[in-house]
Formats: structure tokens, C-alpha cells, sequence
């Protein structure tokens, strides 16, 4: 990391789950532009190579080509492929990465994702798709389709060229081209903060990742995305290149110089310190700082009246002001 990040703090990150399916990332403390660097990469790896199990070819009894009409179904067989097309799954770690579900479907009716019978190790993503409808209690349809593990998106040119080198003589294989992608959105935002009376500025980046059930864990896809970025970010590390480390410091060494820094007791003499400090929130925190205070000793010489009449600052954040410095046994001018 940049030496910078001595008078910005250590980057820290928060996760909270929003919902469900919604978690939100959170990193503090990283220098000025790195929103752009860092998370717009991270952003574009998880919405191109977010990985998954999908449904890559069908067998269908009785249909030797995509265009054949099943006696007694609705569809056609290439709407079944298409319905097929947007299953997901979440498929263990010991599970092939190719792995063929034979299925027979005999009662009248529709036909959802619900109804597939799953083996071990296998868990449906996308419920309640609507695949086909038998119309005729007599019919029988059998179904085999293939689940695949992947990432990205599988075209059908490659599914082709893998047969012929698999050296395939299955005619009856309906090869489907399709997106491994469980991810809803991705969305990040950024807020710039002034860190001191310098004009110093930091960011702090928000990243906000929805996936397409909550059995996806959005921690599992920032951590494949960052392993991908990481790995490829080492072929910049040229053996026979110049680095000057004095411009850098390590993590670990951050962290330990920053425990190291933190005072003992809350009864040092806080006067002589920012307001950061007192650890109020971002928004009271700028609101402070925009207002031109800087340190705790410019603060408790402000009355109650004068700060809620300041701009941006309301009587919420007077009393989280006030409850934050009666933690460090300190309080407003009466």
C-alpha cells in the first residue's frame, strides 16, 4: 500500500447484508481516486465472470433436432431449450464440472424448475421457471440436460469445437449457449472526505452486490473477483525492473503502527486531537469539517445553538456530537 496511508488511516471495510440476496461492501481510508481503479474493476469482474452451474445442452427423447414438436406438449422443443436456458444452480466444490440429470415427466400439467429432481450436491438457484406444459395425460417426456460449472459466458462456436475434439457421436445433443452469471446488479458509489485542515482527501468506496438467490454468497463473488484481479495484476511485477519501496508500506505494518498509536486511555489530552477521534459518523463528520472545525477543542468551545444553526448540521448530529464527547469526558460550552 501507499505510504499515504499513514495520515489517511488504515482501510478498513464493512459488510452488511441488506437483504436477503443484497450485501453491501463498504472500504474507508483509501486515497483520492481509487473508486475509479479499484471498484470499477472489481465491478466489471463480477458482472463478466461471476461463476455458476447452467444447463449447456439437452437430450430430449423423440427429438433429433431443435425444431421438433413433442405429441402432447404445448411447446416446441426449442422454447423448452430456451426455458431450460435460464436455470442456475450452485454446484459443490466436489461435484464434476460436467454433470448429466436424466428426468422423466409424466403428469399433466406445467412443468417448473421446481419440479427437477436434483442430485447431491446440486442446489436450484432459479425457482419457479416455467419450462413446458403436457397436454396430453398420455404423453411421456424425457429429458436429459447437462449442468455445467463455469464462468462468463459459453458460446455455442465453443460448445461446437469441444464436441469435435470430444469426438461426439451423440446427433441427438442440443447445444445451448449460455451466461454462468447469478448476479442481479453491481453498483458502487464513492465519497470524497477532506481529511484534515490540509485539503487532504480520502475516499470511501461503496459496493453494493445483488445476486439471484440468497444460496449465492455475494462474499464468494467479490473474493473470486478479487483472486482474479490479484493474479493477473502479479504479471506487472517484471523481475528485472526497478520498484522503490520507499513509497510504499505493508499492510500488517499499518495495522501495527496504528494499534501502537492508539492511546491507552480516553483520558489522554484530546483537545490535541482531529475530530475523527471521537468517531462520529461520516455525515456529522464533513458536516463539522465544512463548517471549518477541526479538532475537538474547536468543538467544545461551540454552544448547542450555534451548531444546530450551522449548515448541515441538525440536532441529530448535535447529539451524537454531544453523546461523543461525554464518552472522552468532555461536553459543549453551556
Amino acid at each position: 500500500m501507499l505510504d499515504l496511508q499513514k495520515t489517511i488511516w488504515t482501510p478498513h471495510i464493512a459488510v452488511e447484508n441488506i437483504s436477503k440476496t443484497a450485501t453491501k461492501f463498504t472500504i474507508k481510508n483509501l486515497p483520492r481516486g481509487f473508486w475509479h481503479t479499484f471498484w470499477n474493476s472489481l465491478r466489471r469482474l463480477i458482472l463478466g465472470y461471476s461463476f455458476a452451474g447452467s444447463v449447456t445442452a439437452l437430450k430430449v427423447k423423440n427429438a433429433p433436432h431443435e425444431y421438433t414438436v413433442l405429441e402432447g406438449v404445448k411447446e416446441s422443443v426449442l422454447d423448452i431449450l430456451m426455458n431450460y436456458k435460464s436455470l442456475r444452480f450452485k454446484v459443490d466444490n466436489h461435484i464434476d464440472a460436467i454433470t448429466w440429470v436424466p428426468q422423466k415427466f409424466t403428469d399433466l400439467g406445467t412443468v417448473t424448475s421446481n419440479d427437477l429432481k436434483l442430485p447431491a450436491g446440486i442446489e436450484l438457484l432459479t425457482p419457479d421457471i416455467y419450462l413446458f406444459e403436457i397436454t396430453d395425460p398420455a404423453a411421456e417426456v424425457y429429458v436429459e440436460y447437462r449442468i455445467e460449472k463455469g464462468y462468463g459466458y459459453i458460446t455455442i462456436h465453443q460448445l461446437r469445437e469441444r464436441e469435435k475434439k470430444s469426438d461426439s457421436t451423440d446427433i441427438n445433443l442440443l447445444l445451448i449457449d449460455n451466461s454462468f452469471s447469478v448476479v442481479d446488479y453491481v453498483q458502487y458509489s464513492v465519497e470524497e472526505i477532506a481529511t484534515d485542515f490540509t485539503g487532504g482527501i480520502k475516499d470511501t468506496l461503496t459496493l453494493e452486490i445483488q445476486t439471484l438467490s440468497e444460496i449465492i454468497s455475494a462474499k464468494d463473488l467479490l473474493k473470486f473477483a478479487g483472486k482474479i484481479l490479484s493474479d493477473y495484476a502479479t504479471l506487472l511485477m517484471f523481475d528485472d525492473a526497478f520498484l522503490d519501496e520507499s513509497f510504499f508500506i505493508a499492510y500488517d505494518e499499518l495495522k501495527s503502527n496504528e494499534i501502537e498509536a492508539q492511546p491507552s486511555s480516553v483520558s489522554i489530552n484530546i483537545k490535541k486531537q482531529p475530530i475523527e477521534i471521537l468517531g462520529l459518523s461520516e455525515r456529522t463528520r464533513n458536516a463539522l469539517l465544512k463548517n471549518s472545525i477541526m479538532f475537538v477543542e474547536e468543538l467544545e468551545l461551540k454552544k448547542k445553538n450555534e451548531l444546530i444553526n450551522m449548515r448541515g448540521v441538525g440536532r441529530k448530529a448535535v447529539d451524537e456530537i454531544e453523546d461523543s464527547l461525554k464518552v472522552h469526558g468532555k461536553k459543549l460550552t453551556s
